[in-house]
């Protein structure tokens, strides 16, 4: 039954991952680029059919956050102490689509209730399949994005 609560809260925090990209600044052969909002967001095939950034970040989100929590749900837990953690992920999105985690915060409390949880959520960001690079429209340009990921473990 904690297994089931701890995969539920997961699903709905990872609905709420943050993005990075507004106001980022990108370095392109020695020049300053702006985010600008026309600029499109990292996403999927399956986000092309909305029209409105906001949208398409809301889907791509909603897809990252289903990944997880699919992949989540093979892995069995068994926690024998209560724990309510964050833990946050730092995520990448090359210019090539490719995710890869460039950092991670995990509190010592849920290493000690979950040892192998770091090589887990490694594998899982892992597998998860290429995605389309975010662009930038006025240079017509893939670029890297980052994503701030907070993953919230709670258990009874």
């Amino acid at each position: 039954m904690n297994n089931i609560k701890i995969i539920l809260l997961i699903v709905f925090v990872l609905a709420s991952c943050q993005s990075n990209l507004n106001n980022n600044i990108i370095d392109n052969n020695d020049e300053k680029i702006l985010w600008k909002s026309s600029d499109e967001y990292p996403s999927v095939k399956l986000c092309n059919d909305f029209e409105e950034t906001d949208l398409i970040k809301q889907c791509f989100q909603t897809f990252l956050s289903n990944q997880i929590f699919e992949k989540l749900k093979l892995n069995q837990f068994l926690i024998e102490k209560p724990i309510n953690d964050t833990v946050y992920i730092s995520l990448l999105i090359d210019n090539k689509g490719k995710i890869s985690i460039t950092d991670r915060n995990i509190p010592k409390r849920t290493i000690n209730v979950i040892p192998n949880f770091e090589s887990i959520i490694t594998n899982i960001i892992d597998s998860i399949p290429d995605v389309l690079p975010a662009t930038k429209t006025n240079l017509g340009i893939s670029v890297t994005s980052k994503f701030k990921l907070p993953i919230i473990i709670k258990s009874k």
